[in-house]
């Protein structure tokens, strides 16, 4: 009896150890959502927002057709959920930027670029904006944070921005001269002084449309002012002003819808403008072809066809020409002459006459633009 009263009380001792032993951490659980009292485990399940969506413009209704779009978010993003369209203008990716209510978006040059920690996302336009065009911004729900968090709702702009308007200095609509003069259709130039031209950031162009087998095409550039630029020296040539331009300009826009014209935002140009004759000689080592027209001629400072010609010059491309100012048929085209036989082989339209585009609905403008 005592020998069993022994082994019963050394049983009774044994457990008792094991089972304080067992509990003294008082924290075990097979609950894996149960943290110990040492370690906070969180998890982040906060929905990501849009901060903003901007261009790089202080007044978002004057915003630069070859300007970027920035989206921000209210914290970092994962990277590989945010995309965009780069391949058409199809809607495509998690942020879209549309000018028709997203039946077709914008076609980005690349993926947006990420900045300040993955929140913000900059998007750049492989063409440039159309001008005088809104613009919306949308963000979808494909959006994720880096902790899988999509955005709780589509985020979409209300007003959205809207693309500058170049100033018309001078405009014509009349491609034949009467006598020896220009006919403007547009004279602003009396609201702008030489010095608004010569201002640092001033931006000249040049802007022609017209209706050719029933499609209207237009055809902008702009580019940097040089120094010295004048209102008058911006006239259209006549044989009275006697006004040339032979230069290369900088940093010049080409929008066009015409189908082989280069668009592009940013490209060296030519500008060939006078009122003369002129022959094929190239003398400016700028890569002109001696036996035909193009953007490197050479004016006789006489007599009276005329040239008002914009050149992409990295290109060797025709923008835009008009040219046989004096004649009821002008040579009117956008991009290189396609044809190549003949007096009517010039990639600058010279000669071209009625083989060229008409004069339906043409006008030729010249623009101004400060930023």
């Amino acid at each position: 009896m005592k020998k069993f009263l022994f082994v019963f009380l050394i049983s009774c001792f044994s457990l008792t150890i094991i089972s304080c032993s067992s509990s003294s951490d008082g924290s075990k659980s097979t609950d894996n959502t149960t943290t110990t009292t040492d370690t906070t485990t969180t998890t982040d399940t906060t929905a990501p927002t849009v901060s903003s969506v901007s261009t790089t413009a202080d007044n978002q209704s004057s915003v630069s057709i070859t300007d970027n779009i920035t989206v921000t978010f209210s914290e970092a993003m994962d990277t590989t959920y945010v995309t965009t369209s780069t391949s058409d203008t199809n809607c495509a990716g998690t942020i879209r930027v549309s000018s028709d209510n997203f039946s077709s978006c914008v076609k980005m040059s690349s993926e947006p670029a990420s900045s300040n920690s993955n929140k913000t996302f900059t998007l750049d336009p492989y063409d440039n904006l159309t001008v005088s065009t809104t613009y919306k911004t949308r963000v979808t729900t494909g959006v994720k944070d880096t902790a899988g968090n999509a955005l709780n709702s589509q985020y979409e702009t209300s007003s959205g921005f809207t693309t500058l308007a170049p100033t018309v200095l001078y405009e014509t609509t009349t491609p034949t001269r009467s006598g020896n003069n220009i006919v403007y259709s547009q004279d602003n130039s009396t609201s702008y002084s030489d010095s608004d031209l010569q201002a640092d950031g001033a931006r000249i162009g040049y802007r022609m449309e017209v209706t050719y087998n029933g499609t209207h095409y237009y055809a902008e550039t702009i580019f940097d002012a040089w120094d010295g630029i004048t209102l008058s020296s911006l006239l259209f040539p006549t044989v009275s002003n006697a006004n040339v331009i032979q230069r290369t300009v900088t940093n010049m826009s080409v929008a066009s819808n015409y189908p082989t014209v280069t668009n592009t935002s940013s490209t060296s140009g030519r500008l060939e403008i006078w009122p003369w004759n002129y022959g094929t000689g190239a003398q400016n080592n700028i890569g002109g072809d001696n036996s035909k027209y193009d953007f490197d001629d050479t004016h006789t400072g006489g007599q009276y066809y005329g040239s008002m010609q914009v050149h992409n010059l990295s290109a060797a491309q025709t923008v835009m020409a008009w040219n046989r100012h004096y004649d009821s048929n002008p040579d009117i085209g956008f991009g290189n002459n396609p044809a190549n036989t003949g007096d009517n082989k010039h990639p600058d339209w010279t000669f071209s006459g009625g083989s060229s585009l008409g004069t339906s609905n043409w006008k030729f403008q010249v623009l101004f633009r400060h930023y």
